[in-house]
């Protein structure tokens, strides 16, 4: 349920992206990015005062729950009444009037939303993954068709804001479906200190993670064309589909087992360096293909008026093969019980490199992309840094690791790398031929994997014996002849 989730959300937003991509020009992208930008850092404040806290405790009675919805609504008011009084000095800040409605619109759709976050720890502690598929999938699904549907009328990046409304009443009303506890709203502050507590270097890291995505984008805004702002976005987004596609359920899985391996009291840092491996060969060969093949892939999830945002794509996919351990940082060194170390890392990572950025940013658009070539292999060595304090292990274990991903890597990129050769090196290959590269590149993958007997051969293997039984008609009930 957690991975039907995860790719439900993940086919929702690529679509919506390939449609208002094509419905919106940059500019109201760009107005867009900043205005959810300002609302995603606000409103992460909240995980200081987390819900979460509710699903380790190992009794909730009725007063715990309505302490942790007290706090957490009391939170989304503030700072929704925080977001509107400056609402006007956000639009006179980027000089777009209409993004003091965007502003207010979004202030309003995180109040509504608060409830959700109490009700969906409560669906976790319980195991009740349907219900919160459920939530999670629909709120997106509405999400997307509101604003495809505003958009489609001419308004604008205001699309975006009533499509996130949209989204937060659906999700009240069927988190509310599933667990109708209205008596929540009795306001109750005992215990609260226990949520700060539990919170504070959640929050502390979430609020950095969500700044250091959001910030560059906001500074790029106040000084550049916004037009900038709308490139860079969706640029970003198109280097992600890998990440989104191949990698998106890992980090759901990747706390209870790193968990699961400390508790019986087996070796953390063989199942590190297995997934490093598995993340690695996945990864690797799908970021320099979309480096390849950017111009097609844009044109693709796009459209063709956004042909400037393709370079872009190019250099953050290179630049992408770096981040490769971030991803299981956190989840491994809170599993060691080590949640300090798991924000110093973080801190020390993402604070440093939320500099670096900004400062590239008054530099122009191509400055702020290439520093992803110094703060991606920054982030790198912090992450491999710190958890090898705690999961022990030699660089030449690591070094033989990737050296075996590098062949599979290799292997995957000749195919597309012989088309684009046949096409004179010119990056503006049609839609077949990159379905020609796209399968060869699969080709020689595969057959990197089956030289260098890549651990993920293993996992090919048992995913295809998993597959091939249920794809073939069963023979049961078919009469003898």
């Amino acid at each position: 349920m957690a991975a039907l989730e995860q790719y439900s959300q993940v086919i929702v937003s690529i679509s919506m992206i390939a449609v208002l991509s094509r419905l919106l020009d940059s500019t109201e992208i760009g107005l867009a990015v900043i205005g959810l930008g300002i609302g995603t850092i606000a409103f992460n404040f909240r995980e200081f005062v987390t819900s979460e806290y509710l699903i380790q405790r190992e009794d909730v009675s009725e007063e715990d729950v309505r302490t942790g919805f007290t706090l957490i609504f009391g939170f989304s008011v503030a700072i929704g009444s925080f977001l509107i009084l400056l609402a006007h000095w956000f639009a006179g800040f980027y000089s777009a009037a209409g993004l003091s409605g965007f502003v207010c619109i979004l202030a309003i759709s995180g109040v509504i939303d608060a409830p959700v976050s109490t009700i969906a720890a409560l669906l976790r502690r319980d195991m009740e993954f349907g219900n919160l598929t459920r939530i999670n999938a629909l709120g997106s699904i509405v999400n997307a068709l509101v604003t495809i549907a505003f958009a489609w009328f001419g308004f604008g990046f205001m699309s975006f804001a009533w499509g996130t409304l949209a989204s937060a009443l659906v999700r009240m009303a069927l988190g509310f479906h599933a667990r109708p506890i209205f008596w929540m709203f009795n306001p109750r502050l005992k215990g609260w200190h226990e949520f700060f507590v539990f919170g504070g270097y959640k929050g502390a890291s979430t609020v950095l993670d969500r700044t250091y995505e959001a910030l560059p984008q906001l500074v790029l805004g106040r000084i550049m064309p916004l037009t900038a702002v709308g490139l860079f976005n969706r640029a970003n987004v198109v280097c992600g589909l890998p990440d989104k596609i191949l990698l998106s359920a890992i980090f759901s899985v990747a706390f209870p087992a790193f968990a699961a391996e400390a508790r019986a009291q087996r070796s953390v840092k063989d199942a590190y360096l297995k997934i490093i491996s598995y993340i690695t060969a996945l990864y690797w060969p799908a970021v320099l293909v979309v480096a390849i093949l950017a111009h097609p892939i844009v044109h693709i999830a796009l459209g063709q008026a956004w042909d400037a945002a393709v370079p872009l794509v190019q250099i953050l996919s290179v630049a992408a093969i770096f981040w490769f351990p971030n991803i299981l940082t956190f989840p491994v060194l809170v599993a060691l019980g080590a949640n300090r170390e798991a924000f110093r890392a973080n801190f020390i990572g993402r604070g440093m490199s939320i500099i670096v950025i900004c400062t590239a940013s008054f530099f122009g658009l191509y400055a702020l992309v290439l520093s992803q070539f110094i703060v991606l292999p920054f982030q790198m060595l912090i992450s491999l840094i710190y958890v090898r304090r705690h999961a022990p292990f030699h660089w030449q274990e690591l070094f033989a690791i990737l050296a075996k991903s590098a062949v599979v890597t290799l292997g995957g990129i000749l195919g597309p790398l012989g088309v684009l050769a046949a096409h004179g090196f010119a990056f503006d290959l049609s839609i077949l031929q990159a379905l020609v590269a796209g399968l060869f590149s699969a080709i020689g993958w595969v057959a990197a994997l089956v030289i260098v007997k890549h651990p993920f051969l293993e996992e090919l293997i048992r995913i295809v014996g998993l597959l091939v039984p249920r794809l073939l008609p069963s023979k049961q009930g078919v009469p003898a002849e």
